[in-house]
């Protein structure tokens, strides 16, 4: 007889309570950080700790880290009453911003173009169109639209750092890090303040989803 699966259960409060110790743990270390790569390695996961959430296998291959993303901002964007994080993008960073997105080697097209300059990719194309919408949505301060972008490129810049696509203090990509750590170190506490607000109002709250990596104690592992 095939043996009967039960799966650990742990309160939703958990989950929250858990997400936010761990986000504003990698927060705190990224202040003490003196190097900008160290930086914005620290931020990003501090970030993803807040974002990273479980999923089924089967929305695993059907959700990319860039919507995972989307629809973690939109939450947030909708629960930031006072426009802290519009007024970061528009206001306080609105030229590091500026040159975020104006900056080819953050945009996803041209490392395809890079990678096999003979596939049919139009990257020029698709950046210039991509700057055009950029452009009107920073005129029309569309935070949602400007936010998204801004993570996107720096989802791109995640990857090139964390996957050894770069040197770690010198070389053509500092000038992107240094960009994208000037606009994170604001935006992350931002975003966990409103999270934490959130989650302290409502500690049931179901809406930051569950730990991909809850805390499991060592008499529930031994009991399953």
């Amino acid at each position: 007889m095939a043996a009967i699966r039960t799966s650990i259960q742990i309160p939703q409060c958990e989950h929250n309570r858990y997400r936010m110790q761990r986000a504003l743990s990698w927060l705190e270390r990224s202040e003490k950080a003196d190097v900008t790569s160290e930086k914005f390695i620290f931020l990003w996961i501090a970030f993803n700790a807040a974002y990273g959430a479980e999923v089924s296998e089967i929305l695993e291959n059907q959700l990319t880290e860039n919507l995972k993303i989307r629809k973690f901002l939109r939450e947030i964007l909708k629960r930031d009453v006072h426009n802290k994080i519009e007024q970061i993008l528009f206001e306080k960073h609105s030229g590091a911003v500026r040159v975020l997105l104006g900056n080819q080697f953050v945009f996803k097209l041209f490392w395809r173009w890079a990678r096999d300059p003979s596939r049919a990719y139009n990257w020029r194309r698709g950046f210039e169109s991509n700057g055009h919408r950029i452009r009107s949505a920073m005129e029309e301060k569309n935070v949602q639209a400007i936010c998204r972008e801004v993570f996107r490129r720096l989802y791109e810049l995640r990857n090139q750092v964390f996957h050894g696509g770069v040197n770690f203090t010198e070389g053509w990509v500092q000038t992107q890090i240094r960009d994208g750590t000037r606009i994170i170190a604001d935006i992350v506490p931002v975003v966990l303040e409103i999270m934490k607000a959130d989650i302290e109002a409502n500690p049931d709250s179901e809406v930051w989803g569950k730990l991909a990596y809850p805390s499991v104690s060592e008499n529930e592992y031994r009991k399953h």
